[in-house]
């Protein structure tokens, strides 16, 4: 008999929040491959890979542990701010 891996089966059902959270993760991860706030594409790539990993887990049922879910959404939550253009370039006409 051969030992069981958490590989052979999703979990349970991910919930419509968890498949949110994931999509938003695998968005900012995408948004990592140009980013010119991060230099070092080594850098820049592990972190995407992090947060594709963290998606990839929540949109195949497996709950992550939530210490580690908290990093993964302040790494997530940093980025998306960081990415984000200050509110006065928001408005303003080229």
């Amino acid at each position: 008999m051969r030992a069981a891996s958490r590989y052979d089966d999703r979990g349970r059902e991910p919930l419509p929040e968890h498949l949110a959270e994931a999509r938003a993760l695998h968005a900012i991860a995408h948004l990592l491959d140009d980013y010119p706030g991060i230099t070092n594409t080594m850098v820049a790539g592990r972190l995407g890979l992090v947060l594709h990993t963290a998606a990839n887990e929540l949109s195949n049922g497996r709950a992550l542990p939530i210490h580690l879910r908290n990093a993964v959404r302040g790494l997530a939550n940093a980025l998306r701010e960081d990415m984000q253009p200050p509110p006065e370039d928001l408005h303003a006409t080229p």
